[in-house]
């Protein structure tokens, strides 16, 4: 019976889920039950935007710590480093202004809390998408001597639908102007691309319904002006090289007569 007991014990032992702890002595034991997820998403540059750490439940006083990295931070608020100490709750907001300038944004996220009298922690990395939005405009117009409600707009930039603004009163004979923006540059081909604007009124008339913009580097043509300067040159040579030369008049030969 007491052999049946020990052998209880130590699969009960076995079984138990093992806690990261990092107590006076520094030792830690994995897997841990304490971790923590983020919500994050891709940004504009220079956007507000909130960033939400959620911890597992259950511990106390949770800290949160934040650092960032990139090639160009310029603009970022309130700064690299980032931390909320002591926090009853599990969940936790950071309120943060993106770079000025499109790049990764490289983030290491360190989170701990108190178990009793021992301290669990969690680590993690993850990477923001600073992009250059896509600006978007266009006219929308009530041509008619009713008022109209809700006129959806909708952005669409080579035939994939990206952006819908709804307009919830548009006066008789009123104008207004549509913007908004998108960060799904993977939409953009090197070169030409389309922009499409539907309305859900037909009446309503649309000033920019269809435009073409250029994305990427505009190819270089230099080469070809030097190629016709070269041509030009060439050719003004020839011609005044051909008018300074003098004909030469031939003489007649005469024969003697026998």
């Amino acid at each position: 019976m007491k052999r049946i007991l020990f052998l209880v014990a130590v699969a009960a032992i076995m079984l138990m889920p093992a806690i990261s702890v990092a107590g006076s002595g520094g030792g830690s034991v994995y897997p841990s039950i304490f971790s923590s997820t983020v919500e994050y998403h891709t940004v504009y540059t220079g956007e507000s935007f909130s960033l939400y750490v959620n911890s597992t439940y259950g511990f106390d006083n949770y800290s949160a710590l934040l650092l960032f990295s990139g090639n160009n931070l310029t603009g970022i608020s309130p700064g690299t480093s980032l931390n909320i100490t002591k926090d009853s709750s599990p969940y936790m907001q950071f309120n943060i202004t993106a770079p000025s300038c499109a790049e990764d944004l490289n983030v290491l996220l360190e989170t701990s809390a108190e178990a009793g009298s021992n301290i669990v922690t969690y680590s993690t990395t993850f990477t923001i998408h600073v992009v250059e939005p896509i600006n978007m405009s266009a006219t929308i117009s009530n041509p008619t001597q009713f008022t109209l409600h809700n006129v959806t707009v909708t952005f669409a930039i080579n035939g994939v639908n990206v952006s819908t603004q709804v307009i919830s009163s548009l006066s008789p004979y009123a104008s207004t102007v549509v913007n908004t923006k998108t960060p799904d540059r993977y939409l953009l081909s090197n070169g030409d691309n389309a922009l499409n604007v539907y309305v859900s009124t037909p009446v309503v008339t649309i000033k920019g319904a269809t435009s073409t913009f250029y994305y990427g580097t505009p190819p270089n043509y230099t080469w070809i002006y030097y190629v016709a300067a070269v041509v030009i040159a060439f050719m003004l040579f020839l011609v005044f090289g051909a008018s300074r030369r003098v004909p030469q008049i031939r003489r007649p030969k005469w024969r003697k007569k026998p």
